[in-house]
């Protein structure tokens, strides 16, 4: 007699609508109150070669403000952010005049990464891909269903036809 073990695993999938998040003033932001738009997640650095891009992300969040969120995550976890919450929204809203959302200042990689960081770097939570951040400005966008519908080099610039390309098409 021939005994046979199969295994399943099963996954508890976590909604992106469940998450939150901390705003650089310090309040609690669900992501639930973006359901039914697309979010543009940027890790960003203020003393990165790329801060440039800022520029790009404002005009993005200008252009689709009515189906598009831009959240910008600063992190030092690639060594290019020194200042801290209140300075670097300062900073953007200074340099580039900036009106789209940013986060508290936190990490997006290694062992203890922000809570929508973490979703991002597991297919067990997100259904989709094992994401790894590799450097300052890299854009994820998340469809109107709460998946990842695109991941984006910090080499393209936000007002690429990609991006846009992506936002206009996805769902």
């Amino acid at each position: 007699m021939l005994n046979i073990t199969i295994s399943i695993l099963c996954y508890v999938l976590t909604s992106f609508y469940s998450l939150q998040y901390q705003h650089s003033n310090g309040s609690t932001v669900n992501m639930s109150s973006y359901q039914g738009k697309k979010v543009l997640l940027v890790n960003i650095a203020t003393n990165s070669p790329r801060v440039n891009q800022l520029a790009g992300l404002q005009q993005l969040q200008q252009q689709y403000g009515d189906s598009l969120v831009v959240i910008a995550f600063p992190s030092n976890s690639f060594g290019n952010e020194s200042r801290t919450d209140a300075e670097i929204s300062q900073y953007c809203h200074s340099n580039y005049n900036t009106s789209f959302l940013i986060a508290a200042k936190g990490a997006v990689t290694g062992s203890n990464p922000l809570q929508v960081y973490n979703w991002l770097s597991k297919s067990t939570e997100n259904g989709d891909m094992n994401l790894v951040i590799g450097a300052d400005f890299q854009k994820i966008l998340i469809a109107k269903d709460g998946s990842i519908q695109g991941v984006f080099s910090p080499k393209v610039d936000p007002m690429s036809d990609e991006i846009r390309t992506a936002i206009e098409t996805s769902y």
